[in-house]
């Protein structure tokens, strides 16, 4: 690396670290001390360039930060070396984005100095020379043909050379670069730069059913709004009394499931507001009966609008999907299991939508339980990625096209169904003062006229 690069830092104490690391490397590098790195990074179009941070960014900034950087422009290295879980976040959304991303100085060092040495794929490269040790902690490598290798070098260090008769350049202690490496491969993986798009929705529908002051949409609502983009719903009907959900029990086919339909009590945290396996109509009316008044006397204030009948069907996985609106067309979506051991342990994830069904693989492959929704036979691997892509390809559609109104969207379960086939089971749709905000506007355009 003959040009020094610049790190900007939002630490002086990690700007230290940064030019000592470099220096025992090596590798010649420019910390700065930066009161905003990555305005200042996105905005800086020349590399090679690094951010590093001891604070987790918000996704609005690393969108921002991303979608800042023209194409064509050399790949931008961050590290975040927090270890909370904020900083986790941050550093998964980042990759997702196509942000070379890693947890300490180190790998970030390495970073610089692999794109500084024109290192295209350097996991496709070859190891041949290496110790067992060296590859173990360098980390598989991908069949390829990149023309470049990695050597042993002083001290335990790694080199590259790119070509067989050029100058090896030095990058690091092995597991270092590995994770180097690993950040080059992900950022080659990310959600490509486009917005999310379904054909053939009534728009002027959606709008009526979010129109009015900011609130939380009940169920019905919220499908109703979510509905024209063609999100997968159970079979079921909405009922205002006993001996209308006996008849659409009866017209739908025993057994159901009978749950309050309530904005102020949702299933996800009243879960004995619902009834599963209701099998007679008679057994229906009971149950009616049993949910209204338990939710009456649960909150005296809660506006119940009757129960969901809904046809019984078989769940292979329940998921939670959390989906706000990004800056730039993005999507901030968490993607967990919603069954009570996945809810215990906190299994989830986060990622930016939109993205392909690869993608929604690699950030399902990242939940603890990732096994309920990837194992099986091939094409049952492929149906459930499939399908849960498409739900949420749906969503973000859903929250792009109406970003300016919608605050966030909770899917609380998606159902992923033993034969195929999905269900978003509970929506809820939360609506900003985008309305508020634009009645208000003309009184104070007059206000403005009149003085």
């Amino acid at each position: 690396m003959t040009r020094a690069a610049w790190i900007s830092c939002d630490d002086a104490q990690l700007a230290v670290e940064c030019a000592t690391i470099a220096a025992s490397l090596g590798i010649p590098v420019e910390p700065r001390i930066d009161d905003a790195p990555l305005a200042h990074a996105a905005a800086a179009h020349d590399g090679p360039l690094a951010v590093a941070l001891a604070t987790p960014p918000t996704p609005e900034a690393l969108v921002r930060l991303a979608a800042g950087r023209p194409a064509g422009a050399p790949p931008l290295a961050l590290a975040v070396v927090a270890s909370t879980d904020a900083a986790r976040r941050a550093r998964v959304l980042a990759s997702d984005l196509g942000l070379a991303t890693v947890d300490e100085v180190e790998p970030l060092l390495a970073v610089l100095a692999l794109l500084a040495a024109g290192a295209e794929a350097p996991w496709t490269a070859s190891v041949r020379g290496l110790s067992a040790l060296d590859r173990a902690r360098l980390g598989p490598m991908e069949a390829g043909r990149t023309g470049g290798r990695f050597e042993p070098a002083d001290d335990g260090r790694l080199a590259w050379r790119g070509r067989p008769r050029s100058d090896a350049a030095v990058i690091g202690r092995p597991a270092p670069v590995g994770a180097a490496v690993e950040a080059l491969r992900l950022r080659t993986l990310a959600a490509p730069r486009a917005r999310a798009t379904v054909d053939g929705v009534d728009r002027r529908a959606v709008h009526d059913v979010l129109f009015g002051p900011p609130r939380a949409l009940s169920d019905p609502a919220s499908k109703s709004a979510l509905a024209p983009y063609g999100l997968p719903l159970p079979l079921e009907e909405l009922c205002g009394s006993p001996s209308r959900a006996a008849a659409e029990a009866s017209r739908i086919g025993f057994p159901v499931r009978i749950s309050l339909a309530s904005p102020d009590l949702r299933i996800w945290d009243h879960p004995d507001l619902a009834v599963d396996g209701v099998d007679n109509a008679a057994r229906v009316r009971d149950v009616y009966r049993q949910v209204m008044v338990l939710a009456s006397e649960r909150q005296p204030d809660a506006r119940l609008l009757g129960v969901h009948v809904t046809a019984t069907t078989a769940a292979l996985a329940v998921l939670r999907v959390v989906a706000e609106p990004l800056p730039e067309g993005y999507v901030l979506t968490e993607i967990g299991f919603a069954d009570p051991h996945g809810e215990a342990s906190r299994d989830r994830t986060s990622t930016v939508l939109p993205a392909g069904p690869d993608a929604i693989e690699r950030v399902l492959s990242r939940l603890a339980a990732a096994d309920l929704l990837l194992a099986g036979t091939p094409a049952q691997r492929k149906s459930a990625v499939g399908g849960i892509a498409d739900v949420l390809l749906r969503v973000a559609a859903f929250v792009c096209d109406h970003a300016e109104e919608v605050e966030r969207v909770e899917i609380h379960p998606l159902a992923v169904l033993i034969g195929g086939g999905i269900e978003a089971r509970e929506a809820c749709v939360t609506v900003g003062d985008a309305f508020l905000r634009t009645l208000r506007a003309p009184a104070r355009r007059a206000g403005a006229t009149g003085g």
